[in-house]
């Protein structure tokens, strides 16, 4: 029975947020990289999504002896574009994530359903919002650069990252990520409005995977204790801290 899942109460809590049982305003989600693992392949060829250890596998191949040896991609990615440039960053990324060789799943389908108040994305994928053109019931905006978010109305599917093919920069190295709040205040300002009113799951990510760290830093930095509930999702296999 689900009434008997450790996390049954954060299950409930979304839930009430979602269909606005509670006197919170409603529920948002963040998707992280995971989640694109869903995803239904074009053909029996395609790649698959990669994990962020593939990524990291990809560029130290790339780097050679001009790698540093760090697992951690964000660094191996500031490393990369130091020695090979944007472009060649730009190019590695489109190149491990061919998206036009994936297809919305069942789960992004089941997942846009749902009555978020918006939908906030990492990823540089389009599958989100091809899953959205499926819909009957429900209709998002989408938000691709900070430009959009005056014409836009919620419910919103919100890339904060870039968005494949041409919607750059993709947010991906270390420096792209000190900078962000600088050069992207617009999405800042939104995702801080977002936080503050909705209840945050967080979807796709795993406990130590480093856009999930430095998204829940770079939230604790901005809202402090303003923050509403986050929860992360997933078979994660953590302790409850």
């Amino acid at each position: 029975m689900i009434k008997d899942l450790a996390d049954y109460p954060a299950l409930q809590a979304i839930q009430n947020a979602l269909w606005h049982v509670s006197d919170v305003r409603g529920a948002a989600v963040m998707v992280g990289s995971g989640f694109s693992m869903n995803a239904e392949l074009a053909s029996p060829s395609s790649k698959g999504p990669p994990l962020w250890s593939d990524m990291a596998t990809a560029m130290k191949a790339q780097l050679g002896p001009g790698s540093s040896g760090s697992d951690n991609p964000l660094r191996l990615a500031e490393e990369f574009r130091a020695l090979l440039g944007q472009a060649a960053l730009d190019g590695l990324i489109r190149d491990l994530v061919p998206d036009a060789e994936w297809l919305p799943g069942e789960a992004h389908m089941q997942l846009l359903e749902l009555p978020w108040s918006d939908v906030l994305s990492t990823n540089w994928d389009t599958l989100l919002e091809r899953g959205k053109t499926e819909l009957t019931e429900r209709s998002y905006d989408l938000v691709f650069t900070p430009e959009d978010i005056s014409r836009t109305r919620s419910p919103r599917i919100i890339k904060l990252h870039g968005t494949l093919p041409s919607h750059t920069p993709f947010i991906f190295a270390e420096e792209d990520y000190r900078t962000y709040p600088a050069k992207f205040a617009p999405f800042v300002n939104l995702a801080q409005h977002v936080l503050l009113e909705n209840e945050l799951l967080l979807l796709g990510f795993s406990g130590d995977d480093p856009n999930f760290l430095a998204w829940a830093g770079w939230v604790r930095d901005q809202l402090g204790t303003s923050a509403r509930k986050i929860r992360l999702a997933g078979v994660l296999n953590l302790s409850p801290a």
